[in-house]
């Protein structure tokens, strides 16, 4: 993964979107309220021979963190205990350097002797817990616990936050595990927690780093959801995972407002980045039927910028009806991430009888022609040559008020002048256009 944008603009606080970004885990769960994970990716490894006591499964609404993801966008898991444990495959297998998960959680229930909820697998065990992460019920006050961190075992020794923390409270936390060289015992884990917003850049952890007594992990190729014990695991819920292999740029892009302006049958969309960090740019794609998107248009972007850009895109000559618009930003190494827009735009009704000039013009072969009726009926549009003889009638019946457009294609005419001619009501109008061929 690769860019950090972060968005602000005009009046919906938007923030990050279900994502395809290619990062090695990027999950939003942006599924059906109900599923089970493992209909999306995730796979149940222990405990074997319990069908599917406790399964995780999708739940709604999303949890939102300030700074962080697209709010209103995907659902979470819910987390329990005593049921099937869950992995998703990193997309691929790490053994140097460092990997870091981001992910909210937001816990309901929090037991006093605590339980690890959540680690690092290697691509060949499902065993070897790495980057094990706690939570702890405070003894002082039910509602209140503390998270923990170990590299392995808890032969290793657990480390518990200083900070305490409270229940029905959405926190950002960040897993890192750095791979060292020096031995099979020296490699580091640690935790970072945020209550607000994250920073852009790698601060000190919370918790480590860590180095335990355990053995080092031949790679990290999974992340794991853990429902361990009744009596010691916590009970919450889990979005917005995303794993990579660097700070920046895992931290995913962080959207405050996009927004529409309808005037007529234009539709602009607006937007602006506080940063950017490989940014190549954004496909604007449209839909009139949810789910069935086309692109329109590409906006190119700054590549890497620490000040305010803003950007705008104009999807003009709409016919009335309804619409639905996303950015699909794109890296410079090709990785992507949806945002949508978090309403429906509707074209409505014109005020006037219009005909509008064709486009292209001069055209080859085929043009387009818009007109306007603001109220139901009859509608005729022809096409004559210079002499006046009409050519072909391409609207000959009753429309409903509205914006129209029109293609015409005159593959089997000559070049030359033509013309086109509308009567709806008692409104006339003709508009000359140019064939080239």
């Amino acid at each position: 993964m690769t860019t950090k944008i972060i968005f602000t603009a005009v009046c919906l606080t938007l923030l990050m979107t279900s994502a395809s970004r290619a990062q090695l885990i990027a999950e939003s769960f942006n599924y059906p309220d109900g599923d089970s994970i493992g209909a999306h990716g995730w796979v149940h490894f222990s405990p074997t021979g319990t069908g599917t006591l406790n399964r995780i499964m999708v739940t709604t609404p999303g949890l939102e963190f300030p700074g962080f993801q697209f709010n209103g966008i995907g659902n979470a898991a819910s987390v329990m205990n005593s049921g099937q444990d869950s992995y998703k495959p990193l997309s691929e297998i790490k053994n140097s350097e460092s990997v870091y998960t981001f992910f909210l959680v937001n816990f309901d229930t929090v037991r006093s002797t605590g339980d690890y909820f959540c680690a690092y697998l290697p691509s060949a065990s499902v065993t070897s817990f790495l980057c094990r992460v706690y939570a702890r019920k405070m003894q002082s006050s039910s509602e209140k616990f503390a998270f923990g961190l170990s590299k392995t075992t808890t032969t290793g020794g657990i480390q518990w936050s200083d900070t305490i923390y409270s229940k029905e409270t959405t926190y950002l936390l960040v897993m890192k595990y750095t791979f060292n060289t020096s031995s099979n015992t020296d490699d580091e884990v640690s935790l970072f927690i945020f209550s607000e917003e994250v920073p852009s850049s790698e601060p000190a952890p919370t918790i480590g780093p860590l180095t335990g007594t355990g053995t080092d992990g031949n790679d990290i190729g999974r992340f794991a959801l853990r429902q361990g014990a009744q009596a010691s695991a916590p009970n919450f819920r889990i979005d917005e995972i995303f794993t990579g292999t660097g700070w920046s740029s895992v931290l995913p892009v962080e959207l405050s407002s996009f927004s529409s302006y309808v005037n007529g049958r234009d539709v602009t969309l607006f937007w602006d980045s506080k940063k950017e960090i490989n940014n190549a740019g954004f496909d604007i794609e449209r839909a009139t039927i949810p789910g069935i998107w086309v692109k329109i248009g590409f906006v190119n972007g700054y590549g890497y910028s620490n000040s305010v850009n803003y950007y705008s895109y104009t999807d003009r000559g709409l016919p009335t009806g309804k619409y639905f618009y996303r950015l699909k930003q794109t890296d410079l190494n090709g990785n992507y991430e949806y945002f949508n827009l978090n309403n429906e735009v509707s074209v409505g009704i014109p005020v006037k009888y219009e005909l509008s000039q064709n486009y292209p013009n001069p055209f080859n072969p085929s043009t387009n022609i818009n007109f306007d009726l603001p109220s139901d009926g009859y509608v005729s549009l022809k096409i004559f040559d210079m002499s006046g003889k009409e050519i072909m009638a391409l609207v000959n019946e009753v429309k409903t008020a509205g914006y129209y457009s029109i293609n015409f294609n005159a593959s089997g005419l000559s070049s030359g002048i033509y013309y086109y001619t509308i009567s709806a009501d008692n409104f006339k109008a003709s508009k000359k256009m140019l064939l080239l061929k």
